[in-house]
This record gives C-alpha cells, structure tokens and sequence, in this order.
C-alpha cells in the first residue's frame, strides 16, 4: 500500500458555503421497511430511486432496516457469505446534475453515517467510490470488518499510468482503526479545477493532489466485496446520505445533514384533492422536490419556478399515500402526504 499524507490547515473549511447545491440526499425514513427494490440489475431504481446490482442476483441483500436506535430507518447492504459477489448501490443523475451546477461549483462533496458493526471474520469490504465518465475511481473510502481499519482511495500516476492507490489517513501516515457496533460521519470531496481528493472524519483530515484534473464525476457508488477466501456474510449499515457541489470545501461542517429540517417545510391542505399548497421557512432555500410511492418508486419532480404561489398540481396522480422530499443547500426534509 503506498501511503501519503497531506493536512489541510485553512480555516475557510469551517464557513458554511452559501452557493452549495444538494444533488442527492437521503435519510431513508421516508422509505418502508423491506427491499430497496425488485431488480437487481441495475436497470430500474427501487425505493428512493436506489438502483442496487448484484451478480448473485439476490434482492434481499439489500433492505431498508429499523435500526432500532437514534438513526431510525437505514440502508442495510449484506455481504457474501463465500468468496464470490460484488454488490453496488447508486442513486442516478449525478451526471446530469454536475453539468447544470452553477457556474464555479467544481468540487463535489460525498457525506454519509456508517456502522462498524461487531467484531466478524468475514473478509468483506465495503466501499465508497467517485466515478468519472470512464468509470475509472477519482476518490472514495475502504473499510474492511475483520479489522476495522478505514482507508482512502485516490488515483496517482505510477510511471506514467493513472493507478489507484490505498492512503492510511491517520497522522504520520498512520492506520484509522474504528471501535465496533459504532455510527462514525464520513466525509470525501473531489475537486475538479485542481485534481485533489480530500478525505474527512474521526481523528483525520487528509488529502492528495491526484491525476484527475478536469476530470467530471458521474456517479458515486457504495459497494461491497467478497474478499478471498470469505466464508462469512456481514451487514453493512448506511444513513444519512447526501451529494453536493460548492465553491469551497466544506465536509462536515456547518450545516450538516442532521440539521432537522421538517420544522421548516409546511404542506396544507393534507390529506389533500388536486393541488398541494407548500411554504417554506426564510431560513431555507429549496432546490426541487419530489413525490415518491409506497414502492419507493419517483413519481414526480418539482422545481420550485415551476408551481405557481407555491401550489403543486397533483391533478394526474393517484389517491394514496406519497412522501414529499424537500431538498435544499441546507438539507432534506421529508413529509408524507395523503392524496384523497
């Protein structure tokens, strides 16, 4: 493993950015209870718009699980239990969003909460991963159970060839290892004008000036592998997650993803006819909205200059009950509705 360290000292990190644009976010307690969806090939997105591949074919190795705690509803991924399978989860668009993002919003930002889980033999390895259009990786995170030790992914040129490469992320490039059946934030970001991959979260702030420069990511994958010689399944735990572009890096900062945002989106009348009446509070900023079924399947998109007085028309769906995510630079909130 080729090991490179770089802290990053500047304070500007800290400030909130005011021009961030949330891509993707999800807490997954909008969701029910039960199989992200119905195929496994990554051809149609389940329950959120997740699109799940396995080549073991096995929908029920991915779940939205009760985590029975303060985490509430949660992405549950199982692990093979032998030494084949590769599993991947994605929320598409990413691409079509980064090409309409405003104008100098050229780092992407990937935050998400994961579970360590006990302590296991299962030579598992989960991953988080940033794609470019090739789907060659411009960045991501490794976390392997058996040891709980937690790795950055990044690309350098290795005598002339582009090659990905694992980075300890401690201190005087020591190894992060975590404490079992523990939630710990993560943070990664890719900026595209200058090529580095920063990497943020329990006891380390790194990062790497890659080859990637000018490169555009296009979709952000978790994944787990089976590793040699796995004889044991393992569930991985996710929560919590969202995608955006800024000016100025800015990884678990100000403005985080647990900011409660309910409180600040009002829907009226509920259960509703026809028309959806929505407000806002001034404190937030909404970016667009979405209807989602029972099956977690996405049944409208709404940008906010295309309702009037902020009455969404409903008039073509019909009766029962939606959920209505709301995504802003500040976070998501997501409310239920009844069409009646």
């Amino acid at each position: 493993m080729k090991n490179i360290y770089l802290l990053l000292f500047i304070s500007v990190f800290w400030v909130l950015n005011i021009h961030a644009q949330v891509f993707q976010s999800e807490n997954f307690d909008g969701l029910t209870v039960g199989n992200v969806g119905t195929d496994v090939t990554g051809a149609v997105s389940g329950q959120g718009g997740l699109f799940t591949l396995d080549n073991t074919a096995q929908n029920s190795d991915f779940q939205i699980v009760d985590d029975g705690g303060s985490q509430g509803q949660v992405l549950q991924i199982t692990g093979s239990e032998n030494d084949t399978g590769t599993k991947f989860v994605w929320i598409g668009g990413l691409n079509t969003d980064w090409g309409n993002r405003t104008s100098g919003n050229d780092i992407l930002e990937v935050e998400f909460d994961f579970f360590t889980g006990p302590a296991t033999t299962s030579k598992n390895v989960f991953e988080v991963r940033i794609f470019n259009a090739s789907f060659e990786t411009l960045g991501g995170f490794s976390y392997t159970p058996e040891n709980k030790t937690l790795i950055g992914l990044g690309r350098l040129d290795d005598m002339g060839t582009p090659t990905l490469f694992g980075f300890n992320l401690g201190a005087s490039n020591t190894a992060i290892v975590l404490n079992e059946n523990t939630w710990y934030r993560m943070g990664l970001a890719f900026d595209k004008t200058t090529g580095n991959l920063i990497w943020k979260g329990p006891g380390f702030y790194a990062g790497i000036a890659t080859v990637d420069v000018g490169a555009d990511p296009i979709e952000v994958d978790f994944m787990v592998f089976a590793g040699t010689l796995n004889t044991v399944a393992f569930d991985f735990k996710l929560d919590n997650y969202r995608v955006r572009a800024v000016n100025t890096e800015g990884l678990l900062g100000i403005g985080d993803f647990k900011t409660d945002l309910s409180h600040s989106v009002t829907l009226f009348p509920n259960p509703f006819e026809d028309v959806l009446n929505v407000s806002f509070a001034s404190s937030i900023t909404p970016t667009k909205m979405e209807l989602i079924d029972l099956n977690g399947r996405l049944i409208k998109t709404i940008t906010p200059s295309s309702i009037d007085n902020n009455a969404i028309n409903t008039s073509n769906l019909n009766k029962g009950l939606y959920v209505l995510n709301v995504y802003s630079a500040e976070g998501k909130a997501s409310k239920k509705v009844i069409k009646k």
